[in-house]
C-alpha cells in the first residue's frame, strides 16, 4: 500500500498535481459564474434544477448509502473515461455541469446560506474532491492521448493509465465511500437543523 501511495505521489508531482489546480480553479470559477448568472436570471437555475431533479427522478436514483456510492462511482469512471476520446477533452463538460449545478442552487436558495451548507458540506468534502480528482484525471488522460497520436511514443500508456488505476481506486473510491454514507445519513439530519 505504501508503494502505492509513493506511485501516486510521484504521479502528483510529474504532471497529475498541475492538472487537479487547473481542475480545482476551473471548478470554482464556473460555480462562482454559474452563481452570478442565477442572480441576474433567476429563471435559469430554476429552468436547470427542475430539469436535474427530473433527471434524478426518471433514473429512479436510490438515496441509500450503497445506492448514492454506485451512482457517484458511475459518474466519476465514465468522467475518467471520457478521456480516451482525442482532442475533445469531455471531462470539461462534466466539470462545467456539476459547476453549473452548485452556482445555481445557490442563486436559488435566495440567502439560505446555512440550508445550503448544510445540504452540501457533510458529504460535499468528500465528493467534490474526489469529483475533482476524476475530472483531473480525465483530462489527463485526454492530454496524453492527444500527445500519444501526435507524437507516437511508445511505451508511454501503460504507465499512465496505471497511474490513474492507482488514483481511481486508492482516492477517489474511498472518498466517494465516505460521500455515500455521509449522503445518506449525515447530510438529510443536517439540513433538517435549519428547514
Amino acid at each position: 500500500m505504501k508503494k502505492q501511495l509513493c506511485a501516486i505521489a510521484a504521479f502528483w508531482h510529474r504532471e497529475y498535481g498541475r492538472f487537479v489546480g487547473i481542475t480545482a480553479l476551473a471548478f470554482l470559477a464556473l460555480t462562482v459564474l454559474a452563481y452570478i448568472v442565477g442572480r441576474l436570471v433567476p429563471n435559469v437555475p430554476v429552468t436547470i434544477i427542475r430539469t436535474f431533479n427530473e433527471s434524478i427522478a426518471d433514473a429512479g436514483i436510490s438515496f441509500s448509502a450503497l445506492a448514492l456510492f454506485g451512482n457517484n462511482l458511475r459518474a466519476m469512471v465514465m468522467t475518467v473515461l471520457y478521456g480516451f476520446i482525442p482532442f475533445l477533452y469531455l471531462p470539461a463538460l462534466s466539470l462545467g455541469l456539476n459547476a453549473a449545478i452548485i452556482g445555481m442552487l445557490a442563486a436559488l436558495i435566495d440567502g439560505q446560506w446555512l440550508l445550503l451548507l448544510a445540504g452540501l458540506v457533510p458529504h460535499g468534502i468528500f465528493e467534490v474532491p474526489a469529483l475533482l480528482l476524476s475530472l483531473a484525471a480525465g483530462l489527463c488522460l485526454c492530454r496524453n492521448i492527444n500527445r500519444y497520436i501526435r507524437c507516437n511514443e511508445k511505451g508511454m500508456m501503460k504507465p499512465l493509465l496505471l497511474d490513474l488505476l492507482r488514483v481511481v481506486g486508492l482516492l477517489v473510491v474511498p472518498l466517494l465511500a465516505l460521500a455515500a454514507v455521509m449522503e445518506a445519513y449525515v447530510t438529510p439530519l443536517a439540513m433538517q437543523l435549519f428547514m
